[in-house]
C-alpha cells in the first residue's frame, strides 16, 4: 500500500473530503442494502468487507463521532417495527444500528485488515493513472463497460418474471433493477427513484391499520381481521402470511431484501402493504 492509501487511515481531514465518493462502493464489490436502499446493517458492512462483525463494532467504538457524522444511529421502537414486519430483522430485536452509504464507505477509510476495504482505498486515491498500476483488478472493472443491451435484456426478464407472479408493476420494476444491479455490478440507483408505483395510494403495515382504529388494536389482532374478511391467510412453509384474490384489490406487495449472514446471500421476499379502504372491510 503507498502513503497515500496510508494518510486515509490516519487523517480525518481527508476522509472528509472523500466521503461523498459513494459511488466507489459498488465498484469495488456489490453491496446489499436494507430495504429503504440507504442503509445496511453492522452485519451487511462485516460482510461487504469480508471482516467478522466485531471488527466493525470495535470500529464504531473508536470512531463513532466520525461515523454519526455520516448518519451512521441506532433505532428503536417504532422506527425499529417497520424493519421487523418486512422481516429484515428478529422479532425480538431490542434495537439496530444502522449504517448508511457515506458511513460504510467511511468505514472502508479506515479498517486495517479488510482486503476490500485495502482496494476501496487504493481506488478512491488512484481512480487514474496511478489504479491502473496499483489496483489493476478494480481498473479492470472500472473500465470494462458493461453492455447496456445485456443489463437491459437482462432487467425486462426479471420483470417479466416478477408480473407472472403476481407482483405490481412499479414493485417488479424494483426487483429487477436491483437483481440485475448485482449481477452485473452496475448501480441503477438513479433509475430506482425514477420507478413509479401503479398508483399513488398510501399503504399501510398491519401495525399502522391498527393505529388508526378507533379503539386502537394490536397488528396481531388486524392481522386476524384480515384473515377472517378472507382477505389473507397464513403459510406455513414461507411461515409469512399470502394475499387472497379477495385480498388484492385492498394490497400492494413490497419487495424486501432480506440478508441472511449466515450465508452471506440475500433473498427477496414480499411484504403485504394495505390501502387504507380495507378498514371498511374489516370493521364492518
Amino acid at each position: 500500500m503507498n502513503v497515500n492509501t496510508d494518510l486515509l487511515l490516519e487523517v480525518r481531514e481527508l476522509r472528509d473530503r472523500l466521503a461523498d465518493r459513494t459511488d466507489v462502493l459498488e465498484k469495488v464489490k456489490a453491496l446489499t442494502l436494507l430495504p429503504d436502499d440507504l442503509h445496511a446493517t453492522v452485519a451487511m458492512v462485516a460482510s461487504y468487507y469480508e471482516v467478522p462483525k466485531k471488527a466493525i463494532d470495535s470500529l464504531i467504538l473508536d470512531h463513532r463521532d466520525e461515523l454519526e457524522q455520516d448518519g451512521l444511529r441506532t433505532i428503536s421502537g417504532a422506527e425499529l417495527i417497520s424493519f421487523k414486519e418486512m422481516g429484515v430483522v428478529p422479532k425480538n430485536t431490542a434495537a439496530l444500528t444502522i449504517v448508511p452509504r457515506r458511513a460504510i464507505l467511511r468505514m472502508g477509510m479506515l479498517l486495517r485488515d479488510s482486503q476490500v476495504a485495502k482496494t476501496l482505498r487504493t481506488y478512491l486515491l488512484n481512480v487514474e493513472e496511478e489504479a491502473r498500476v496499483e489496483a489493476p483488478q478494480v481498473v479492470a472493472r472500472a473500465v470494462n463497460r458493461v453492455s447496456w443491451r445485456q443489463v437491459v435484456s437482462a432487467f425486462s426478464q426479471k420483470k417479466r418474471l416478477c408480473k407472472m407472479l403476481g407482483v405490481p408493476e412499479g414493485a417488479a420494476a424494483l426487483v429487477a433493477l436491483s437483481h440485475t444491479e448485482r449481477e452485473f455490478g452496475v448501480d441503477l440507483s438513479d433509475f430506482k427513484r425514477l420507478v413509479r408505483d401503479d398508483d399513488l395510494d398510501e399503504t399501510f403495515s398491519p401495525t399502522e391499520l391498527g393505529k388508526r382504529m378507533s379503539p386502537q388494536v394490536s397488528a396481531q389482532r388486524v392481522n386476524r381481521m384480515l384473515e377472517d374478511a378472507g382477505l389473507q391467510q397464513w403459510d406455513d412453509k414461507s411461515k409469512s402470511w399470502v394475499l387472497t384474490d379477495a385480498g388484492k384489490p385492498y394490497a400492494k406487495l413490497l419487495p424486501v431484501e432480506v440478508f441472511h449472514p449466515d450465508k452471506n446471500v440475500a433473498t427477496t421476499k414480499y411484504a403485504i402493504r394495505w390501502r387504507f379502504v380495507v378498514l371498511q372491510k374489516i370493521t364492518k
